[in-house]
């Protein structure tokens, strides 16, 4: 009786899965109603602040580490305090320093450029977002109740990106994006989890640019309601 009961069960939850499967896939009904609770989400993530940490490894070594405290202000504009970390110990006098100081302008110059390019994944216009809903190609795994979806072409050509979303909740657990900067491969992983009782949060996010050895891991943490 037992057995039959269980099996029961998980008849009845891959049946509900298959049937959020099939109303996901409805695109053109899931993206604005995706978009909408993206945008509370955002909102209510605004009455916290918390903490950060970026570690910055060329080559498998350590190049930076940097702590910050993040906060939104009345505007809604999200500020940034630097509380801590290291730096590389670099020369800086003479013909050595000068070297040595061009070539972290321009190391920091790639590290902006790597950044502007996650961020701009990281914010996609609603109207981008709701392309990509359209043109996804949806995919269920039972064993953990995520709906994946993926398409190109999301903000530059040639790109990939896969979204994997609660199928109950709709709330993101990751993103995953194939794309390149300076016509170079570029991945980007981000993972999300929920605060109690709570928004969803970017947990950690890892930019990788294997063509210069560089990975850019960034953490977040403490969060606390204002």
């Amino acid at each position: 009786m037992k057995i039959n009961k269980l099996i029961k069960g998980r008849e009845i939850i891959l049946l509900l899965a298959i049937m959020l499967l099939a109303c996901f896939m409805a695109a053109g009904q899931q993206a604005p109603r995706f978009s909408q609770l993206q945008y509370e989400n955002a909102k209510e993530l605004r009455q916290y602040s918390w903490r950060s940490r970026t570690e910055i490894r060329k080559g498998g070594e350590t190049r930076s580490v940097q702590l910050y405290v993040l906060r939104y202000d009345a505007g809604g504009v999200l500020q940034k305090t630097n509380i801590g970390g290291t730096q590389p110990d670099i020369p800086t006098r003479g013909l050595r320093g000068l070297i040595a100081k061009k070539k972290r302008d321009e190391f920091l110059e790639l590290i902006d450029g790597l950044g502007a390019l996650a961020k701009s994944y990281g914010e996609i216009p609603p109207e981008k977002m709701q392309q990509f809903m359209r043109r996804a190609t949806v995919t269920l795994d039972t064993n953990n109740g995520l709906l994946r979806l993926q398409a190109s072409d999301v903000m530059q050509p040639g790109d990939t990106m896969s979204l994997w979303v609660d199928a109950v909740t709709r709330r993101q657990r990751r993103v995953e994006v194939q794309t390149a900067f300076e016509q170079s491969p570029l991945r980007l992983v981000s993972e999300f989890r929920d605060l109690p009782l709570g928004p969803t949060y970017l947990s950690r996010s890892v930019v990788d640019y294997p063509s210069r050895e560089l990975t850019i891991t960034t953490e977040n943490y403490d969060y606390a309601h204002n």
